[in-house]
Parts: C-alpha cells; structure tokens; sequence
C-alpha cells in the first residue's frame, strides 16, 4: 500500500513515550500535516475563547466584591492546601467514595501533562525530547492512573445511574462529564496501543496498556492502527477542549476554583470565623446580606466551588431532623442566584434574596455548629453567610423569631437573654466564698462564669462544681460577681451584630481597666466568644477551658468516689469543632470514672453532632420536625451508656430535656466534666 503523507497524530512516542519524531508516511490521513495545526488552532481559540468570555462576567462580579483579607499567613496557608486540595486528606473520612474522587483528582493532575505533550504533537510536530528515567517512570504512573480514573469513573457513573444516593445532585451533567473523563481515559490507551501495534520494534517505555492490547490490534493490520491512531488523537484533544468549554456554567467549575478557595479558607484554627461591622463607618449603607453582592469575595467564591456532593446535608443536625435547612441547597440557591442577577446592572433582583431566595425558616433553623464545613472537601464556609444573612433580617429587615425580641431587650439592659436583674448575677456564689476580682490584688485567673452559670439552676450546679474542681486543683482563681455581663454570643450568632457590639465593647473596655489578662470558662461558647473574637475590640486574653486547665494540673490520679457504670462522651461544637479541643474533656473525664474508659459513638470528635442549642437556638422552640437533641440522644444511647459526659452546660440543658421526654432520665445522667 502507497505511504505518501504523514499525518500530525502520526507523530507520536517512542520508547518511553516523550520522544517525538517524522513518522513514515502512511495513505490512510485525515488531515493533512499542513492543516493539522490550523485545525487544531482553530479548536482551542473557540474552546478557550468560550472559556474566558463565560470566565470574565465572574472575575468582575469577584474583583468588586466586598474586600477581606485572606492573605494573611502564607506559608500556613500553603500547607493547608497541599494537606486538603492536593493530597485529599478529608476524602479518606470515606472508603469507596473518597478513594473514588482521589483517584479522579489526582489522575486529572497527572495528565495536565499528558494533555500538554498531545497539543504538543499538533503545534510542534518537529519537537524531540529525552527526559530520560523520567520518562519511564511518568509513563508507567500515566498508565497506572488511566486504570485507577477508569475504575473510579465508572463506579461513580454506577452510583449515579443505578444506586442514585440522596445526597448527590443527580444531574445530566454529572453524566455527561463522567462519560467524557471515560472517553479521555479511552482514548489516551488506544492511542498508545495503536502506536505500538504499528510499531513493535520501538519499544513500550514504562506503559504496560499499550503491549497488552497492541498485539491484537495489529492482526487487524496497519490500516486499521492508522484509523485507530487518527481517531483516539483528536477524540482525546476534543473532549479535553469540550470539558474546557462546559466549566464555566457548571457545577464542574470547582476544578478552576476550587485549590484557590482552600488556599484563602480560615486556617486560624477557629472554624467559625466571624467578621465585625464599623458601626462608625458613615460611608456603609446596610449591615449584614440583603443583597447577593453584599458578600465578600472569598464568600462568592465559596459558592463557585460547591461540588453538590451533599457531605454538609449529611451530617447537618436541622436537615437530620427535619428543619428546613440544606446546607447544599442554601449555597446553590445563591450561587444561581448570583450567575443570574449578580454583578449585571440595571437587572432587578427578582426575587428578593431574603424571604425569596433564601427562607427565613432556612437560617433560623442554623445551629452554626460547623458540621458542614468540616466536612466539605473544598473548604467552603457556610456559619459566616448564615450569619451575615441573618445580620440582613434583623438589622435591615427587622425581621427575626419572636423569642429573639425579649432576648435582645434582655442582652440590651440586663446583660443576659433571659431578663433576671443583672444585680444578681452573683447570688450563686454568695455561700462558696469565692473572691471578687481586685484590680490591686489580682488572682492569677479570672472565672468567667457566664450566664447559664450564673442564672439558670442546672448552671449553677455546674458552677458550683467548677469552683469545687478548680479549688481542689489549687488554681487561683476569683470571678467579677455583678460586674460580669454576657460575652454577646447569642446576639452575634442571632444576627445582632449591633448589640454583640455593644456588650463586647463594654466588656473589652472593663477588662483592660481591671487588667485582667487569664480567664478560665466551662461555657464553650463563652470561651469561643473571648478567645477568638474580643482581639477584635482591642483586648488579648489568654483565655482557657476549664477541661484544659483541669487536664494540665491533674496528672496523678484524683482522690474522691469515682462514676461507676458505662460513660459516654459528648462533644460540643464550640469547643471540639471551632475550637479543635477533644482529648483534654476526655482525659478529666477517664480520670474520674471507675473504669477509665470512655465509650465513643461513631458520631464523636470532629464529627461530633450537635444537640441544637448553638446558633443562639436554645432561646427558640423548635416547632419544625423533631427536636435536634432527641436525633442526638439516640445517637448517645447506642453506647448503652449509663452517664453521659460533657463539657458544656447548653448541651447538659438539651440532652437532660431530651431524657426526660424518652422517660431515660432515671437510667441515664448527664454531667459536666467537673460534676465528675
């Protein structure tokens, strides 16, 4: 048969795979070798083109955007991204699943520069490279991964198709991208193995797909080969282009944003970082959300890089229990509001963002508990758009549940939610003889007691029992009696901001005039409220949980009866979650149990399930669904527990509630570390 031309697919690798070379002519070309180049040219201008005219109303929308600052702590910041966005460290959380996106993520990183060498086949016909053992050994990585993509691919194209899981948005997209990474991994083998068969004398390199298979394409004879080398060139070179072109306006465009989202995520070590308002700033016209572009930047980008995997909806305690709140939902609904309406003048926001887009219901039902964001893949943050909507209903709407109206007035003039006189805020402590803080003589800590501890009976139990443990530990310690008000925690997370402002700038300002600097807490929420938010008002505290305190001083054996019987333990979301503090509770506790173990439940640590009073939400009733300490209790009672520890008195609150009302409350305790 006459060879005459040599078609620009026809130039392929040798030996390992890199070298690139005038092949012989062959009769059987699509294209010929001057086209080649324009053809292909002329694919990736309208490819890229696509691309960036979709890509450039996005970028606008992003650069005039409210400003935050993400650039802090660079070095911690790269870590962080290499931890999560390219070593997948939370997709190991799951078996099948997470391998299945690893494998997927980490081929689509091997073969950026598979894709590069194929374009390079097109525009650089003439090119000749040795990488030498490199070469070898990226071939059989490339290899490897084209096995491991296509296993993946297809068990995820399975999962949509047939097992169709809850969680997942079952688009035709997600078919459509799964098929087209199929088709990419198809072609990349076909190519190679039609090369060989062509070309047994050239030697496979590091591939191993291509000596397999290569044998029995060449008994089809060297046209066929020809066809097949012609056909897998420009299939693999359009799918890549075609992948490019449907990024922009899909749920896919998380592969574009989704390493720069985990490189500006919260890497303070607070997962609940939340931003103040200048109330002095004469130039800003609204507080909180109302209004899409009312969101900073790294928040709109948050909401370009939801993959609709449905991690957060799977472990948020509102949706488990029935309320009206899907954490996926809530940042698609924004994210396709903002593509339609956002950044476009002159286009009317229809409808409203607020009681249109987003339902109030929605976003009272919010524990801020951050399950969500510890679960998602791709870092994004959800309490602080929560928050700021919130911020939007009460400060701009004044629009809020109306359990929150006393409370605010309460906070306001009492200095605690439920409006006891803020003159017998001390009244717990009159018969312990506990110091009052003395600006002259100073103890080395400050107990801070809170308002639970300080008003509510149960709280005071824990109270009691926190001066008793701390005394034992030989702390020195005093507390601020009548001059303590409330840190402002459930204003900030009921959206109040312009009343947290208010009690922590008075706080702030009473504690550097008494000059206090150490404080101990047992409320996590009071602890997460000094210790990450009040720097904000010019004051930096050393501030410290009760369980860390107690868990440094108590290295020996504690004297006094021990709990009998099986104790669980269970974590608050303010203290394990947003804070990262999980052993020191467990260590008092281990202490202080005859048996020294303390039982877990598969729902425990940073997967720990909240009990429903974060959020400001043990000021509302729950009047949707069920209760969420009940879902939690069951969770609780699969250890068959006989005590159930904690360290935080709103979680004792709602699980002894939530006993009572399964008639548990005679079999089961609940108790703070330090009633232990």
């Amino acid at each position: 048969m006459n060879e005459t031309n040599t078609s620009l697919t026809e130039r392929s690798f040798i030996d390992d795979g890199f070298l690139l070379m005038n092949l012989q002519n062959r009769a059987f070309e699509w294209v010929s070798p001057e086209v080649q180049p324009i053809v292909l040219g002329l694919l990736v201008l309208v490819a890229t083109g696509r691309f960036l005219i979709l890509l450039w109303p996005k970028w606008q929308v992003l650069k005039s955007a409210r400003p935050e600052n993400r650039s802090d702590n660079s070095l911690k910041r790269l870590v962080h991204t290499v931890q999560i966005a390219f070593l997948q460290l939370k997709f190991f959380k799951e078996v099948k699943t997470g391998w299945m996106h690893v494998f997927i993520f980490w081929g689509f990183l091997i073969f950026l520069l598979r894709a590069a060498q194929f374009f390079a086949i097109g525009f650089l016909p003439s090119i000749h490279t040795d990488f030498g053992g490199f070469e070898t050994l990226y071939e059989l990585f490339k290899d490897l991964f084209v096995v491991l993509v296509t296993l993946a691919a297809s068990y995820a194209l399975y999962r949509r198709l047939i097992i169709r899981p809850e969680r997942l948005t079952l688009s035709p997209e997600g078919v459509v991208i799964l098929v087209l990474i199929l088709t990419i991994m198809l072609s990349d083998a076909l190519f190679d193995v039609a090369w060989l068969a062509r070309n047994p004398e050239a030697g496979a390199g590091g591939n191993f797909i291509g000596p397999l298979l290569a044998p029995i394409l060449a008994v089809l004879g060297s046209g066929a080969a020809v066809h097949l080398h012609n056909l897998a060139y420009w299939t693999h070179v359009v799918c890549i282009l075609y992948f490019l072109t449907l990024l922009p306006e899909s749920k896919h465009f998380h592969i574009v944003t989704s390493i720069p989202n985990v490189y500006f995520s919260n890497v303070s070590g607070c997962g609940n970082l939340i931003r103040c308002i200048d109330f002095e700033d004469k130039t800003r016209e609204s507080f909180g959300v109302s209004k899409i572009e009312e969101f900073s930047w790294k928040q709109l980008l948050d909401l370009h890089t939801c993959t609709e995997c449905g991690r957060c909806d799977v472990v948020c305690p509102a949706l488990a229990s029935g309320k009206p709140l899907s954490p996926k939902k809530l940042t698609v609904d924004l994210r396709d509001h903002l593509n339609r309406f956002g950044g476009q003048p002159g286009v009317p926001e229809t409808p409203a963002l607020l009681g249109g887009v987003i339902q109030d219901e929605a976003l009272w039902s919010c524990t801020t508990c951050g399950a969500c964001e510890e679960e998602c893949p791709v870092m994004i943050e959800y309490v602080n758009k929560v928050v700021d909507l919130r911020r939007g209903l009460v400060l701009m709407n004044n629009r809020y549940p109306a359990e929150f109206a006393g409370a605010f007035k309460s906070l306001e003039t009492q200095s605690n939610p439920w409006g006891f006189g803020s003159n017998t805020r001390a009244d717990w402590a009159k018969e312990l003889g506990v110091k009052t803080w003395d600006k002259n003589n100073p103890t080395e800590y400050l107990y801070f007691v809170g308002c639970n501890g300080s008003f509510d009976d149960r709280g005071k139990k824990i109270a009691m029992a926190v001066v008793q443990s701390l005394r034992s530990a030989g702390v020195d310690f005093s507390i601020l009696g009548n001059d303590e008000g409330c840190t402002g925690d459930p204003a900030r997370r009921a959206g109040n901001e312009y009343l947290f402002d208010m009690l922590a700038s008075r706080n702030a300002k009473m504690f550097k005039e008494k000059s206090v600097m150490k404080i101990i807490t047992h409320c996590p929420h009071c602890f997460n409220s000094l210790k990450n938010e009040y720097a904000d008002f010019g004051v930096e505290l050393d501030v410290i949980h009760h369980s860390e305190l107690l868990e440094r001083l108590a290295k020996e054996e504690t004297g006094g009866k021990k709990i009998s019987g099986k104790t669980v333990y269970h974590d608050s979301c303010y203290l394990g979650r947003h804070n990262k503090i999980y052993d020191a509770p467990r260590e008092v506790a281990t202490r202080n149990i005859e048996s020294g173990i303390i039982s877990e439940v598969e729902t425990s640590r940073e997967r720990g399930v909240c009990c429903g009073a974060g959020g400001a939400r043990f000021l509302l009733e729950e009047k949707t669904g069920t209760r969420m300490s009940h879902h939690r209790i069951d969770q609780l009672m699969e250890s068959d527990p006989d005590t159930i520890a904690v360290s935080c008195p709103y979680c004792v609150l709602m699980l002894e509630d939530a006993l009572k009302a399964k008639n548990l409350h005679d079999k089961v305790k609940v108790k703070d570390i330090s009633e232990l």
